[in-house]
């Protein structure tokens, strides 16, 4: 599994949360739009003209932003992938919001929600995350994580195929990604983790997954129609925590998890609580999510 060795954007940025993002026209988990092209433009690996393109993104197409910027370019995920897209062909078309102060109780709630997903990495490998263009890899992956972590009643153990010895039956997928993103699918079998077969997702435990972190927030506004934008570093990548540390503010975080060489990942997200509002999760959705790394394997 994902260990975390190195991340970006130094305390300083995570500290000043909301309104250093509030600041930046396309900050990292910004919905941004293709304007002002014929057909679509081009994502590349590099932020170069020349550089080699991964993907066309049509006009009026959506990406997020993961907020770096170099030479014109700005870097975005786009399907499942992320790269580089010419900035003056991007508009962020998300309104700003009201900032909101938080109780403890849902600061809790906020930071227990989002914490679902760093604990597992969610999207590392693929930038980020929209509903708009959702990918059932992604989301399988993110399903068989956290059944690893947190429903391990719903494992199998045994002597399987490949060495493996834990399995998970592909029925508990779909449930999983309906509750906490409101998306029926159709599970993905191309698990870059797992090895698939006769309904089952099979990998080795070879001493456990270790988490990534849990989610802690510095800022929060009210978009409307019971939707929130948050900002929040991920602390304790691969060190042990419990859901109490979820009632931490930022500076608590850091006093307990100090993080690597004065730098923690750096996040933002979009969660949709529906009609019951921040005083209780039970039936909230994510739909758009996105945390800056830098090195892991």
């Amino acid at each position: 599994m994902k260990r975390l060795f190195c991340c970006v954007l130094a305390l300083l940025l995570c500290a000043a949360g909301m309104s250093a993002l509030a600041e930046t026209d396309a900050g990292i988990g910004s919905k941004l739009r293709v304007v002002n092209c014929e057909e679509y433009i081009t994502l590349r690996e590099e932020p170069d003209t020349s550089a080699a393109a991964l993907a066309r993104i049509p006009l009026k197409g959506e990406a997020v932003s993961l907020g770096d910027r170099s030479n014109g370019f700005v870097r975005v995920g786009w399907k499942g992938q992320s790269g580089w897209a010419l900035e003056k062909y991007l508009r962020d078309v998300e309104e700003s919001g009201t900032a909101v102060s938080l109780t403890s109780q849902q600061r809790y709630n906020l930071n227990l929600f989002l914490s679902n997903f760093t604990e597992v990495g969610f999207c590392r490998r693929e930038g980020a995350y929209s509903d708009a263009w959702a990918d059932p890899v992604q989301l399988t992956d993110f399903a068989v994580d956290h059944c690893w972590f947190n429903r391990q009643n719903r494992l199998e153990w045994g002597e399987y195929f490949n060495y493996n010895n834990v399995r998970l039956p592909e029925e508990q997928i779909a449930p999983i990604v309906k509750k906490y993103f409101g998306l029926s699918i159709k599970p993905s079998h191309e698990q870059p983790y797992t090895d698939y077969k006769n309904g089952y997702y099979y990998w080795q435990e070879t001493g456990g997954h270790i988490s990534d972190g849990f989610a802690c927030l510095s800022g929060a506004e009210k978009l409307g129609g019971g939707r929130y934008r948050v900002w929040f570093g991920v602390y304790a990548g691969g060190e042990q925590w419990d859901n109490d540390a979820c009632y931490y503010t930022q500076e608590q975080a850091w006093a307990a998890y100090p993080g690597y060489g004065g730098m923690v990942p750096f996040g933002c997200a979009v969660v949709d609580t529906g009609s019951s509002g921040l005083n209780d999760r039970s039936g909230w959705k994510l739909v758009r999510y996105a945390v800056n790394y830098d090195v892991w394997d």
